[in-house]
C-alpha cells in the first residue's frame, strides 16, 4: 500500500520550496500508481508527484524537459529527485484549472470547438516536435532504455510482458482473451510498416486536459500526465484519440483535425486499417492490470475485446 509521512515530506521540501502551509491530496490515489499532492507555500502553489510504479517518473520528466519553453502547454518543473529509499519524486508549478472531463458537459459547442482545436494543435506539436531513433521507454534525459530500433522488436516485447501479466491470474473470459491474443498476433505485419518513432503522450484526452474559465468562457491551460509518453507509432495514439471522437462528435473531431493539421496529416483510411489491431492491444492491456484495481475498467477492456472480435467471427 502506498503511504508517506507528510511531516517528513514537509521537512524534506523546506530547502526546495520553503515552509509548506498545507498539503492536500489531488491524484487518483485509489489506483495505487502514485501519490499526488497540492502544496501551498505562502502565495505559491506546487504539485508534488511521488511515483510508485517503475518507469513513469523518467518518462514524465523527459517529456516535461523536452517541452519546457516550447508552445506545448506543460507544467514547469521546479525540482525532482530520488529519495534515499528509492522513491522517485517530481515537483512542478501548480496550474489553476479544472479537468476538461469534469466541465465539458456544461460548455457550449463553440467553446468546445475552440478547446478541441487547441488540443489538436497541442498533440500535433508533440508528435512533430522531434524525431527519435528508438522506440519504447526513455530515461529522464530522453535516451533509450530498452535499445529497440524497430517498432516490431519494441511491440513484441511489450505484448510478451503484457501477456505474462494477463495470464498470471484467473479470468472467466479466458477463451475470449486467447482468441484476441491469436488475432492480434496474426496481424503483426502492421508492425513492419512503422518506420518512424514519434513521441506520443499515450493518455491524451479530456481527463488530462486542464482548462480554466475567464468571464464565462473556458480556455485550454495545460496538458498533464506524461508518464506514458514514449516514442512509438503515431497512428496508435490517433486511433485512440481521433477515431472515437468522430463517433462521439463529428464537429469536435473536425476542430481537432484542423488544429492537428497545422503540423501533420491525419490519414483516416490508414487509421481505420489499424483500428482493430490497436483496439485488441488496448483491451488486452486493460485486462492485464485492471481486474483487482478497477473492476469497472476491466469490464470495459472485456467489452472492447468482445466488440472487436465480433468483426472477425463469421456472421450467418
Amino acid at each position: 500500500m502506498l503511504n508517506i509521512d507528510l511531516n517528513e515530506l514537509e521537512d524534506k521540501l523546506k530547502p526546495v520550496i520553503g515552509i509548506v502551509d498545507s498539503i492536500e491530496p489531488i491524484g487518483n490515489h485509489n489506483l495505487q500508481r502514485h501519490l499526488v499532492y497540492k502544496l501551498s507555500c505562502g502565495n505559491k502553489k506546487y504539485v508534488i508527484k511521488i511515483y510508485y510504479k517503475k518507469n513513469r517518473w523518467n518518462r514524465e520528466l523527459a517529456s516535461l524537459k523536452i517541452f519546457a519553453n516550447t508552445e506545448v502547454l506543460v507544467p514547469k518543473i521546479v525540482d525532482y529527485g530520488v529519495s534515499n529509499n528509492g522513491l522517485e519524486w517530481l515537483i512542478y508549478d501548480y496550474i489553476e484549472g479544472e479537468l476538461l472531463s469534469q466541465v465539458d458537459k456544461k460548455l457550449s459547442l463553440d467553446n468546445l470547438k475552440e478547446i478541441y482545436y487547441g488540443m489538436g494543435r497541442q498533440l500535433g506539436i508533440i508528435h512533430y516536435y522531434k524525431e527519435f531513433n528508438f522506440f519504447g521507454s526513455m530515461d529522464e534525459n530522453a535516451r533509450s532504455i530498452q535499445g529497440f530500433t524497430t517498432y516490431r522488436e519494441y511491440f513484441e516485447d511489450l505484448i510478451n510482458r503484457m501477456l505474462s501479466e494477463l495470464y498470471s491470474f484467473e479470468h472467466q473470459n479466458l477463451i475470449l482473451l486467447k482468441q484476441a491474443e491469436n488475432q492480434l498476433k496474426s496481424m503483426y505485419s502492421i508492425l513492419d510498416e512503422v518506420n518512424k518513432a514519434t513521441l506520443c503522450h499515450n493518455d491524451f484526452g479530456p481527463r488530462n486536459i486542464l482548462v480554466s474559465e475567464v468571464d464565462g468562457k473556458y480556455y485550454l491551460k495545460a496538458i498533464i500526465d506524461f508518464e506514458q509518453c514514449i516514442p512509438t507509432d503515431v497512428d496508435e495514439e490517433l486511433v485512440q484519440v481521433y477515431l472515437p471522437l468522430i463517433e462521439k462528435n463529428k464537429v469536435l473531431a473536425e476542430s481537432f483535425k484542423l488544429g492537428y493539421e497545422k503540423f501533420g496529416v491525419i490519414n483516416k483510411d490508414k487509421l481505420n486499417s489499424k483500428k482493430d489491431f490497436y483496439n485488441l492491444h488496448k483491451g488486452l492491456g486493460i485486462c492485464a492490470w485492471a481486474k483487482e484495481v478497477d473492476y469497472e475498467y476491466y469490464l470495459e477492456g472485456i467489452k472492447i475485446l468482445e466488440e472487436t472480435m465480433n468483426k472477425f467471427r463469421p456472421h450467418h
